[in-house]
């Protein structure tokens, strides 16, 4: 029986990112909007029984995330007995299994060391922990980035492997981040430069997989005349909601500002602003020196600059209002870049590792915690349904005295406890969420950075209450922002 060799160096950087993902897993569970409205989607699916094509609408009107990440979170729900709470553990996986895909791919195909390196910088880094800590559709789209790195390799290689992981990959696409498709020309590429290596039948297999794993998707599209095929070429005309009217020259700006402030947070997050260009200068000119030195094969060099052209050109010419997670899809090659790179300096790549760890470890520690999240939500909803039956209150109503957008996230949790809720115009007791604590004259309660100003007791009396809460319960029956039925 073959002996089962031990990899310290994994074995260590599964150990710090398991502490950077785990740590004060519920204190920092920012339970927000896209976390209530996935809870919501599970509840459709396990509660009302209803088998869901398609998941959220994304910011691209008429295009919508697939389902995949809300059946892949009904296990976790079930542990808990429908709680959120133990879906932190959803990014645990995904965070442990990038770690380790980093450390073995690169490995392979970059050597050992330079391995050893991306897996501790992939561990630690500030920019990923808290990318992968958030529970949302996209927390795969590095762990999917890695492995589309390797698949391309396996292509430019004619390794038969790479159809069947091109096609895997490319089904997911529609689940994680529709961005990531910009990668099929360079998955084309490899195919069509050693077309000779593959025979007719060999595209059968992956074909059929893509298929498959994409059906929910076509059946979706059938079922609504593609509306998403639709929507998706319209967005490139613009749309006023979606987009942001911008010169050339502005949009490469903003492109350029997103994909630098990306590449030195990944490394150092908390780094002057004046300094931001250090880092990825540095990165571009040991891309440069690697590929000149041949440390970089061809095929490394032309899958990491087709990458980078294809993701910046894109989102250049696309109308689209750019955010930072459009970019994420190419983080994962600044830290290969840095590994290969550091892996050939033997010499001061010991100090490096110790200062980077030093940093992102130091700065995680001591990032405060923003205390509007999973614990606070949940308490503050909790006090509400007691102070509730402690006054005979058969529903309430609740009013947000909130900054915009941080009204949302409470749904879920009044769902949860198992109240009615109405709207304030309902004439129901009316309990008021306040954040920040500076919005209201006077707070009854507060939990953490939200507070609570209770109803006027003396204005909520016998049949007047009963009567506000005789129609139906608007938790369950008002529309939700995000939700498609």
């Amino acid at each position: 029986m073959a002996k089962i060799k031990f990899h310290w160096p994994l074995f260590l950087a599964l150990l710090v990112g398991f502490f950077t993902r785990g740590y004060q897993g519920l204190d920092r569970f920012i339970y927000a909007h896209d976390n209530d409205l996935a809870s919501w989607m599970v509840k459709d699916i396990v509660v009302d029984k209803h088998f869901r094509l398609i998941g959220q609408e994304t910011s691209s009107g008429g295009v919508f995330i697939g389902p995949l990440f809300y059946y892949s979170l009904i296990p976790f729900y079930l542990i808990g007995n429908m709680d959120p709470a133990p879906t932190i553990a959803f990014s645990w996986i995904i965070g442990l299994s990038a770690i380790a895909s980093i450390y073995f791919i690169v490995g392979r195909l970059h050597g050992r060391k330079a391995g050893i390196i991306a897996a501790l910088f992939y561990s630690a880094s500030y920019l990923i922990v808290i990318t992968e800590r958030e529970v949302v559709p996209t927390t795969p789209v590095m762990l999917w980035s890695i492995w589309a790195y390797y698949t391309a390799h396996l292509l430019f290689a004619g390794n038969h492997r790479g159809l069947w992981l091109a096609a895997g990959l490319l089904a997911l696409v529609w689940h994680i981040n529709l961005a990531l498709i910009l990668l099929l020309p360079i998955f084309a590429a490899g195919v069509l430069l050693k077309l000779k290596n593959f025979k007719t039948s060999d595209f059968f297999g992956p074909l059929l997989l893509l298929l498959l794993l994409s059906s929910p998707l076509i059946i979706f599209e059938f079922r609504h005349s593609f509306l998403q095929t639709r929507s998706l070429l319209s967005s490139f005309t613009g749309n006023p909601q979606t987009t942001l009217t911008r010169t050339i020259r502005q949009k490469v700006d903003n492109v350029i500002t997103i994909t630098v402030k990306n590449s030195t947070r990944l490394f150092a997050f908390n780094l002057p602003e004046i300094r931001r260009y250090y880092i990825p200068l540095f990165l571009i000119a040991a891309f440069i020196i690697l590929a000149v030195t041949k440390k970089f094969p061809p095929a490394s060099v032309f899958i990491i600059s087709t990458w980078l052209i294809l993701f910046v050109g894109f989102f250049v010419i696309h109308p689209l209002n750019l955010s930072e997670y459009y970019l994420n899809g190419i983080n994962i090659l600044w830290l290969i870049i840095a590994s290969v790179f550091l892996a050939s300096m033997p010499v001061i790549t010991p100090f490096i590792l110790a200062l980077f760890l030093y940093l992102n470890l130091n700065y995680f520690l001591s990032s405060p915690i923003n205390k509007i999240g999973y614990r606070q939500k949940k308490a503050i909803v909790d006090y509400i349904k007691q102070d509730a039956a402690a006054h005979n209150y058969p529903c309430v109503s609740v009013s947000y005295m909130t900054d915009e957008g941080q009204q949302f996230g409470y749904r879920y949790f009044f769902y949860l406890a198992g109240l009615h809720v109405n709207q304030p115009k309902s004439n129901s007791p009316v309990y008021t969420i306040v954040f920040p604590h500076r919005r209201a004259n006077r707070l009854d309660k507060t939990f953490g950075a939200l507070g609570l100003v209770l109803p006027n007791y003396s204005q909520y009396r016998g049949d007047s209450v009963k009567l506000s809460c005789s129609g139906q319960n608007a938790n369950l029956t008002d529309p939700m922002f995000g939700f498609v039925n």
